[in-house]
């Protein structure tokens, strides 16, 4: 606090004789500069790390999920095509593990041979089945997918499944000739090479 005059008295003696008020501004502490901003702390280099890894497991499940949904095409097609896949690669799988188990038998190789021909012909198969007939499944699927997500398209497959059903449910309610429900003995792999 500045003196106002040097030859007040109560600046010229040595005993103080009454006091001067301080300001309110001095009692108050004094503020840093950006005080009241606060900012996150500055994250470790080991917390920057795991925040990453939690985005890319979110994000691959995210991507899981719709490839999950992309291979899970929801037709009966597929489904049979699905079955006859797993049909024939466990056939081969057991024509493999048998062709082997005869090999150590002796007298037996020619047989052996052709079990392990047989088994190497299932998994082609099996692979025909999965790369040829569910793979053009699947692409078809996907492009209806992606085509259809407005709310439009949304409402139109509602009301297509909705019919489907209605059609069902009539199909099991109306009488049928005996004959008709006689199904045809067809072979196993009658419905994997239509003409």
């Amino acid at each position: 606090m500045s003196q106002r005059n040097p030859l007040n008295e109560r600046y010229t003696t040595e005993d103080k004789i009454g006091k001067t008020r301080k300001s309110a501004a001095s009692a108050k502490p004094a503020a840093k500069r950006a005080a009241t901003v606060r900012s996150a702390p500055q994250k470790s280099k080991k917390e920057r790390r795991a925040e990453q890894r939690e985005r890319e497991r979110k994000a691959d499940a995210k991507r899981y999920r719709a490839q999950q949904d992309l291979y899970n095409v929801p037709t009966e097609e597929y489904k049979r095509l699905r079955r006859t896949w797993w049909i024939v690669l466990v056939a081969a799988i057991a024509c493999t593990v048998l062709s082997f188990a005869l090999s150590t038998i002796a007298g037996l190789e020619a047989v052996s041979t052709a079990f392990l021909v047989v088994g190497y012909a299932l998994i082609l198969l099996a692979l025909y089945i999965d790369f040829g007939k569910t793979r053009k499944l699947r692409k078809q699927y996907a492009a209806q997918v992606a085509g259809n997500k407005s709310k439009a398209a949304r409402a139109e497959q509602k009301r297509a499944r909705a019919e489907q059903r209605a059609l069902e449910a009539e199909a099991k309610e109306s009488p049928q000739d005996a004959e008709a429900d006689k199904p045809q003995k067809k072979g196993p792999f009658s419905k994997l090479f239509k003409r």
